[in-house]
């Protein structure tokens, strides 16, 4: 059936009219509270993934020794630079990389392939976890509550102790030693690129974060490196960041950015504790993590 070319604008703009109705349906009404408590989310999650490359930075500019998987040991450096800055807002910050990792879970189940098993990296429950033992481990009457909220055995918290002592030694051997402060410096080069779309946002709001300068202000002002190294935030076709020993650079992409805001998001109503396993894949189940 042809229709006029009257009746055929008219019916693009009444389907345009419908399917922003359903958009604005889906998309959740946040007060600015609650949009505050998102970025702060993705902001934390950014930083401790920047600092867990770095780590990849240092394992391999420095020949640091690894025993186990590296990703595991990134994982530990990020929770250990963190826990020794001290400060509220580092502790805040690690809290919401372990829920974030929570979320990752369900939302890309991981752990529901049977490859996820021979993967480089731990499952995302199991790495949510590792934070949390490494914060009690660090101060069993300051961090028991989340230790608690993660109902974490009271044997395996006391035992985190260990887990803790071993990485903050070795570290502390291995940087302390070898990389004392302020000594040289590191040169380092910080970029970020054009995001437009529906990207421009996400990057707008990690730009303004600070965090990525943040980290590599600490990287310039921290260790003593040979290699000049990049930090470039950018666009990526794919929610990622990670560490390129071939051309010395740490890699923010943008849509990782957004995938931490649609995270939070999407599991704003839920309770901000550890939850039964989901079944069936969420949304990006195709997301290959390489951070």
């Amino acid at each position: 059936m042809r229709l006029s070319l009257t009746k055929l604008v008219a019916a693009v703009v009444l389907s345009m009219i419908c399917f922003a109705g359903v958009a604005q349906a889906q998309t959740p009404t946040m007060t600015k509270s609650e949009r505050a408590d998102m970025r702060r989310f993705a902001y934390n999650n950014s930083l401790f993934v920047l600092y867990h490359e770095v780590a990849h930075l240092l394992f391999d500019q420095l020949e640091m020794p690894v025993l186990g998987r590296e990703e595991d040991a990134a994982d530990n450096v990020a929770t250990w630079i963190l826990l020794n800055k001290r400060t509220k807002a580092a502790e805040v910050a690690l809290a919401d990389a372990a829920q974030g990792w929570l979320y990752s879970g369900v939302a890309y189940d991981s752990g529901g392939d049977e490859g996820d098993f021979a993967a480089s990296h731990s499952l995302d429950k199991q790495r949510a976890y590792q934070i949390v033992c490494l914060m009690v481990g660090s101060d069993d009457s300051a961090f028991r509550p989340i230790a608690n909220k993660y109902s974490m055995d009271r044997d395996r918290q006391e035992t985190c102790f260990w887990d803790y002592d071993l990485v903050d030694r070795s570290l502390k051997s291995l940087l302390g030693v070898r990389n004392p402060p302020a000594i040289r410096g590191t040169e380092v080069k910080v970029t970020y690129h054009d995001a437009g779309g529906r990207l421009k946002a996400a990057a707008d709001a990690f730009k303004s974060s600070g965090v990525f300068d943040q980290v590599a202000e600490e990287v310039r002002t921290q260790y003593t490196l040979d290699a000049k190294v990049a930090f470039n935030a950018q666009r990526c076709g794919e929610a990622n960041a990670f560490y390129d020993p071939d051309t010395i650079e740490v890699i923010f992409c943008y849509e990782l950015m957004q995938d931490y805001m649609d995270l939070y998001m999407d599991n704003m109503s839920k309770p901000a504790a550890p939850a039964p396993r989901e079944t069936g894949p969420g949304p990006g189940k195709n997301k290959i993590s390489k951070f």
